[in-house]
């Protein structure tokens, strides 16, 4: 998976800095690196329906700026995407808004890319150190009812826990 790799790609460089003189590792210093792993089971209250939609999220933090990629797949009528406040068997309320493009995704792709930084950045860093912050990827087909079957979950269709890396 992405996290994997990401995962792997600071390791390298950090071991490349270790073998250099200068005792550098090229990774600045307090960086934190948050990822998770989305899917439907994670979604509280659960899904009605199943869904076979996934996706990784990975969030940086360096000082004031929280900065995210999300990617998924099997995901369709995507509409928003945020991270909220809220332990792994709660619904919380919204913190940030990733603002994913809208649309369907068959393949595994990016659909949130971006920044934050602000006077809440401190308290969103402070819900993902204590585990209490997760990514939700929302649906919507635009026919009522909602909440009737995959890419139709306003409530969320897939969400993943945070955790630090």
């Amino acid at each position: 998976m992405r996290a994997t790799r990401i995962f792997a790609v600071l390791a390298a460089v950090a071991a490349i800095g270790l073998a250099c003189e200068d005792d550098t590792t090229g990774i600045p210093a307090g960086l934190e690196v948050f990822t998770a792993t989305l899917n439907g089971t994670n979604e509280v209250p659960a899904l009605p329906t199943p869904t076979t939609a996934t996706g990784t999220a990975v969030i940086t933090v360096m000082g004031n700026l929280i900065s995210w990629r999300v990617d998924v797949a099997n995901l369709s009528n995507v509409s928003i995407g945020h991270i909220h406040y809220g332990p792994v068997d709660s619904a919380g309320g919204v913190m940030i808004n990733l603002a994913p493009t809208p649309g369907d995704y068959t393949t595994s792709e990016t659909i949130a890319l971006g920044s934050f930084t602000g006077d809440t950045v401190l308290t969103v860093l402070t819900h993902m150190r204590n585990g209490k912050a997760y990514v939700n990827i929302h649906t919507n087909d635009g026919v009522a009812p909602t909440n009737t079957g995959p890419g139709d979950y306003a409530g969320g269709e897939i969400r993943g826990q945070l955790r630090k890396l």
